[in-house]
């Protein structure tokens, strides 16, 4: 990478996790291949009504996703295992001219639980980045999914500077693709802050749940509360086709708005979906 002359370098790099329930009830890692700059931390339980829950902290030393970044991250979650996914730190996007692009990948077993929680996207001036999640469920899966993205560096002056960002998220229950859903921002196309946009929001995130067979028509009622109830905040949640869970879409006017609502909505799905209590802040 160079990261004086802004000279673009394509950068692959593959993140592969296997992780299977261990006979002692804890999740571990049965397989790992990683390549620079995408690394993990070792499980963690730090979930003190769920002690099998393995988190999982993937981390990248050089602070973002550079032009010409290729980032493929496949986390394959065996039957029963269960997986508490995150990040370090938010991803900051960096200027030039090629654009950076995230693809994750999660496959998950029957019995299987994963809670993904990524940290907030920032989007440098003139940035482009291309970000694709592809999630996998069976019978008996949980999902719980969040994406978060910034209006870019604010505190520099760079609100909409980048270039766009874009953001895919498929679904597949029993091998069939099942939901979609997909945005794409280029304030040199159109100004985020019309009405149908972000509307003059900082922030644009959502929340996914999926639980097929589940029965989740009050968890929507729930999200809809904590939202009404959170301000700086508006949004809705509504039900994914066929009734394999709920998708949430969220527009902040601050970042700590956005982690409010975050924490409520989150400790909602996980006392409602999974029967346990909130999280500490430091997950």
């Amino acid at each position: 990478m160079n990261h004086g002359t802004g000279a673009d370098t394509v950068t692959g790099s593959r993140l592969e996790c296997t992780l299977v329930a261990g006979r002692g009830g804890r999740t571990r890692i049965a397989s790992l291949l990683q390549e620079f700059p995408q690394r993990v931390t070792v499980p963690m339980y730090a979930d003190p009504g769920c002690a099998s829950t393995a988190f999982v902290c993937v981390q990248n030393p050089t602070a973002g996703a550079f032009p010409g970044d290729d980032l493929t991250t496949r986390f394959t979650v065996g039957g029963d295992a269960r997986l508490f996914l995150t990040q370090q730190a938010a991803t900051q996007v960096f200027a030039g001219g090629a654009a950076a692009t995230q693809t994750t990948v999660l496959d998950i077993a029957p019995g299987a639980v994963v809670e993904y929680v990524p940290k907030t996207v920032i989007p440098h001036a003139d940035s482009e980045y291309r970000q694709r999640t592809e999630v996998s469920v069976s019978d008996s899966s949980v999902f719980l999914g969040w994406e978060a993205f910034a209006a870019g560096r604010i505190g520099h002056g760079e609100r909409y500077a980048y270039q766009g960002i874009s953001s895919r998220t498929d679904v597949r229950y029993s091998g069939r693709l099942r939901a979609r859903e997909s945005f794409r921002l280029a304030p040199g196309e159109a100004d985020p802050d019309d009405p149908g946009l972000l509307g003059g929001h900082d922030y644009v995130a959502s929340m996914l749940v999926v639980a097929p067979g589940r029965e989740l028509t009050g968890l929507i009622a729930e999200f809809h509360a904590g939202i009404d109830a959170t301000p700086g905040v508006t949004g809705a949640a509504s039900t994914l086709p066929d009734g394999i869970g709920v998708s949430v879409r969220l527009l902040a006017d601050r970042a700590p708005d956005l982690h409010r609502v975050h924490d409520l909505l989150w400790s909602t799905a996980r006392r409602s979906v999974l029967d346990l209590g909130p999280l500490t802040s430091r997950m």
